[in-house]
């Protein structure tokens, strides 16, 4: 195929060209009052936010990774609480246990929808369970108690959550949400956090919602869990100079807030393009047999914060990533090495996870972002197809 140019996996000076106006003018405004920390810009933010969401509570934080440690830390982890999470997930989903004081235990993911299931949260739970008289649920691995679920919504797909609830609630398990990947998803209409004890958001700038920096957001119906989470994020103070409890410094800044607020008002539309990029790669590889498409659940509403397919040889993917590359086209691979196998966890049981293994020996994730034009699509759609047409000669 002849190359015209680069097509990059992300281009944030494109959606910069369109909401750049608008971001200027709110950092200019914070400048001029010069109040960085908190203040009326972040609870306008938290407002707004809060509207779209369909959520009563939201409280800005300092990153993804702050919310997910803020929001552990109000659903009641204690020292050497066991948390079931997906190993298939960024690091960030597992290391917040770990600095809450908690203990991941690995749960496999469906490899169609990249999320996990009652099923799978089940599998994981029975061999290690045992039922007390009353009928309880009360697991330990290795010495430590199961409390609690964290449920990951992956590359913008949004998990069954009334389920998921419903299996956790018979087990007295709580349950959190990792929806840094999924602002805007539902499923039956719901956001994050309606199932559970909340929801932990990330703005990093390539996000579907994206900062310019850091930034984080818990979101939760209960009150008493966002007044802690609001506690936590400034040293543990309700109060200024009385300190309850070891907290953190985690507050979203003004600034941040500002260049959210200014983009708030673009997500549906950029949401609502990635699903129309998504729909049109779907369609165009019907006929190939060399990878799965990935597939939204029918009461879901993904975001689709990733485009990911799943090969099904070995060796595929990084071939046919390889003949992207030199067609100057931009992929990505999440995630390439599973939590169970980090370094960071090497005292924790690996288990046998043979779905996440061959998952992240086999997803690709290509270009989504709303920017991508039709034109450029083509080229990706056509240099994939050109690729996998080679594989499947070449695999009779």
């Amino acid at each position: 195929m002849s190359v015209s140019g680069s097509i990059p996996f992300f281009d944030l000076t494109r959606q910069y060209q369109e909401s750049g106006e608008s971001v200027r003018s709110a950092v200019s405004a914070v400048l001029v009052s010069q109040q960085f920390i908190l203040g009326e810009g972040v609870k306008r933010f938290e407002a707004k936010i809060s509207e779209y969401l369909g959520v009563s509570e939201s409280i800005g934080v300092a990153s993804g990774t702050d919310a997910l440690l803020l929001l552990l830390r109000a659903a009641g982890v204690s020292s050497g609480d066991a948390i079931l999470v997906p190993s298939f997930t960024f690091y960030a989903s597992a290391s917040a246990i770990r600095l809450a004081g908690g203990v991941p235990v690995w749960t496999e993911t469906d490899p169609s929808l990249f999320l996990v299931t009652p099923r799978l949260l089940d599998e994981a739970l029975t061999s290690m369970a045992v039922q007390n008289a009353s009928g309880v649920w009360r697991t330990r691995v290795g010495g430590h108690p199961v409390k609690g679920v964290l449920v990951v919504h992956l590359y913008g797909q949004v998990a069954d959550m009334r389920s998921i609830a419903e299996w956790a609630k018979f087990r007295d398990l709580w349950v959190v949400e990792d929806a840094c990947q999924a602002i805007g998803g539902r499923f039956d209409g719901k956001s994050p956090g309606e199932f559970s004890v909340g929801a932990a958001y990330s703005f990093f700038p390539t996000k579907n919602l994206g900062g310019a920096g850091d930034g984080g957001l818990v979101t939760t119906k209960e009150s008493s869990v966002a007044e802690h989470v609001r506690s936590l994020r400034v040293h543990g103070s309700r109060q200024r100079y009385i300190h309850e409890e070891i907290g953190y410094n985690s507050r979203l800044d003004a600034i941040q807030a500002a260049v959210l607020e200014a983009k708030l008002p673009h997500l549906a539309g950029w949401n609502e393009r990635r699903r129309q990029i998504a729909a049109r790669y779907t369609k165009s590889f019907s006929n190939q047999r060399t990878f799965d498409t990935p597939i939204v659940a029918s009461m879901a509403e993904s975001v689709f914060h990733q485009y990911t397919i799943s090969f099904r040889q070995e060796g595929a993917r990084d071939r046919v990533r390889e003949s992207l590359s030199r067609d100057r086209i931009g992929s990505e691979i999440y995630y390439p090495v599973p939590q169970h196998r980090q370094e960071a966890f090497r005292d924790m049981p690996k288990g046998d996870l043979p779905i996440t293994d061959r998952l992240s020996e086999s997803v690709l994730s290509l270009p989504v972002f709303p920017e991508l034009t039709d034109s450029e699509q083509d080229r990706v759609i056509e240099s994939v197809l050109n690729a996998v047409s080679r594989e499947e000669v070449s695999n009779g």
